[in-house]
């Protein structure tokens, strides 16, 4: 890109948010080394984990159960309220995830954690939360911190990765993540403002999604919450509306939604991300759709995952897709004049709320 480009550019995105995506890669090898001298006490095999977060810190989790589906027989749980889930006791591990160390619903989790004497460890920059756990005597995962929650993503994926893989929970090894990481680079080599604007996917679909609203579709398996990743950066990033949703599910209900009339239909962009390893019939059902829903939608797009097949290259798969959105959000943004960092919205309800309690 040209010199006027680039200001062009970074006049909008003036707090740099796309200089974090382009380090991402650099955060997830970061983390997986930091994660390599923890010592953890081992899980019971069979007891579920409850893993408590909100927002750009749960995405990790959710992340995770797709990447580590069908590895084991552990039980996973999200939790993004304020109270445990009833069965929570002394023999289910908890994991409190909070970038900033000051989420309520998530420090509210954590002292639920520790009255029932559940095995804990937290992941978290610092704040509240890292006080009370150090101050519990519960094991603090630090990373680094000064980052939006969202953009901190290798920072709080990884961790909680290395965490499950050393209870048992699954297995990733170097070399696995040694080829995301690879990947990754060249794909934040392509995306960045460096490379040929032609051949970025990510500039070209930013310019394509101008105007139009994303409903972002895949299946149920390694890409799912990817997807939910992609509408919340479009969200966040972008200040865009976005929609996510998956097959086979939507196949029952969502579908028929199409058929709302042509002038609404006009403002929708359909973004189909699609995994090499999705279950045979979903993939079926996925096709079928496309195909439907093309002539109907504002704009259309096929997205495949972007590394070896089967269970080997799944992190490489995930983490090319969660790339690709964050970086055609940024672009997004900057197509909208917007600021991709700053969330006014989200602060402000978090104040008032804050306000009410005082």
């Amino acid at each position: 890109m040209s010199h006027e480009d680039f200001a062009r550019h970074y006049r909008v995105d003036a707090s740099k948010m796309l200089d974090l995506a382009m380090h991402m890669p650099d955060h997830v090898e970061e983390a997986w080394r930091m994660m390599k001298p923890l010592k953890v006490a081992t899980a019971r095999r069979k007891a579920c984990v409850i893993l408590c977060g909100m927002g750009g810190s749960a995405i990790g989790g959710k992340l995770l159960l797709d990447l580590i589906r069908g590895d084991d027989a552990v039980p996973i749980v999200l939790e993004s309220g304020y109270a445990l889930p009833a069965f929570a006791d002394a023999s289910t591990p908890v994991v409190c995830i909070s970038y900033s160390g000051n989420t309520e619903e998530t420090l509210s989790c954590f002292q639920n954690a520790v009255m029932r004497k559940c095995p804990t460890v937290v992941i978290t920059s610092g704040g509240r939360l890292a006080e009370e756990a150090e101050a519990a005597g519960v094991q603090v995962l630090r990373v680094p911190g000064g980052m939006p929650p969202r953009a901190a993503l290798g920072y709080l994926f990884v961790p909680l990765l290395a965490l499950v893989s050393k209870w048992g929970v699954c297995e990733v090894t170097d070399e696995e993540m040694d080829s995301a990481v690879r990947r990754g680079r060249k794909l934040v080599e392509k995306y960045s403002l460096e490379g040929d604007p032609v051949e970025s996917r990510a500039l070209q679909l930013a310019k394509r999604l101008y105007g139009k609203t994303p409903l972002v579709y895949s299946g149920d398996g390694l890409l799912h919450s990817a997807a939910y990743r992609w509408k919340c950066q479009f969200n966040e990033n972008a200040k865009s509306m976005a929609f996510a949703n998956s097959f086979p599910e939507l196949g029952h209900n969502e579908i028929m939604g199409w058929e709302c009339p042509e002038r609404l239909r006009g403002d929708f962009f359909l973004v189909m991300l699609r995994d090499v390893d999705d279950h045979p019939r979903v993939q079926r059902g996925m096709e079928a759709a496309y195909r439907m829903l093309e002539p109907l939608a504002g704009g259309s797009i096929l997205v495949e995952s972007e590394g070896d097949r089967g269970r080997q290259g799944r992190l490489a798969r995930l983490l090319s897709i969660v790339l690709l959105g964050d970086f055609t959000s940024i672009y997004l943004a900057v197509e909208y004049g917007k600021d991709p960092t700053p969330i006014e919205n989200i602060d402000r309800i978090k104040n008032e709320i804050t306000m009410e309690d005082a």
